[in-house]
């Protein structure tokens, strides 16, 4: 049984009301920056600045396939991530798509994914658990998977690999939900910002950059539970003076054997607070 690995692309935030933690009282550069390489992956983004929280938000066509799309994440001083809470829904092959991520801890990630017809409901969880070094990087992950009932169904450990002080891979070196082997590589630009992510040869996650540094656009691929292909754009409107991305406009296409069936699309706010 090989089960989906739809969650490690997905950019769905929603907001759900959940604790924050202590921020530290003190870091160094060097510590920054091992936050700064933890973030990247755990949410597939890069962000400018001494970031205290984003609460993401969105405008969405009455008629489009996308019902909620929200967020909230949190960082402390140092740059660690001490809140990510999310959740998007929408209506696609005649069934409603609920996905939902709540962080109890940081780096300990619960996941939801819950597909409704009038006739049933499947439930997946998953479970994420990062490992850690003596120097604060992460090193390895466990992922347990669920269904509806809670029953275990499948496990997977991976090996975090870096060069240069970057994450530049994850691998599945053990499971039993046949994802052995399966490798995430990372690539970053020479200021350090990440550029991609490529699974199976095939770039999952792209981003662009102008020469001052702002984010121009972003693009996630990903085969969901249907086995289609989810497509999402994001183009940015408007920055801060971070150069942090304020107004995302996003186009998401949904492919069925090679023929575009479902083309969406949504205005992405993010509001950042800063520790100024």
């Amino acid at each position: 049984m090989k089960i989906p690995l739809l969650f490690i692309f997905s950019l769905y935030t929603l907001f759900i009301s959940h604790p924050t933690f202590a921020a530290s009282a003190s870091c160094n550069d060097q510590q920054k920056q091992v936050n700064l390489s933890n973030n990247m992956p755990t949410l597939l983004e890069f962000y400018y600045g001494p970031i205290k929280s984003i609460i993401i938000t969105s405008t969405l066509p009455e008629k489009g396939r996308f019902k909620a799309y929200k967020g909230e994440i949190q960082f402390d001083e140092c740059g660690s991530l001490t809140k990510f809470d999310s959740s998007t829904q929408e209506y696609i092959h005649e069934r409603i798509e609920t996905n939902l991520v709540r962080m109890s801890v940081p780096y300990n990630i619960k996941y939801k994914y819950q597909l409704k017809s009038l006739h049933k409901v499947y439930t997946l969880y998953l479970h994420e658990i990062y490992g850690k070094n003596n120097q604060n990087q992460l090193i390895n992950k466990t992922s347990h998977f669920y269904d509806g009932d809670g029953s275990l169904i499948g496990t997977d450990f991976s090996k975090i690999v870096y060069d240069a002080n970057k994450i530049a891979s994850e691998t599945i070196i053990e499971s039993n939900a046949e994802n052995q082997g399966s490798t995430i590589y990372y690539s970053y630009d020479n200021e350090g910002r990440l550029l991609k992510a490529i699974d199976n040869d095939e770039v999952m996650l792209e981003f662009n950059y102008s020469k001052e540094g702002k984010i121009l656009h972003q693009m996630q691929i990903f085969t969901s539970l249907y086995d289609d292909i989810r497509e999402y754009d994001f183009t940015c409107q408007e920055w801060d003076k971070y150069n942090n991305c304020l107004t995302w406009n996003m186009v998401s296409e949904v492919r069925k054997d090679g023929s575009i069936i479902d083309t969406s699309t949504a205005v992405v706010y993010n509001k950042f607070e800063y520790y100024e």
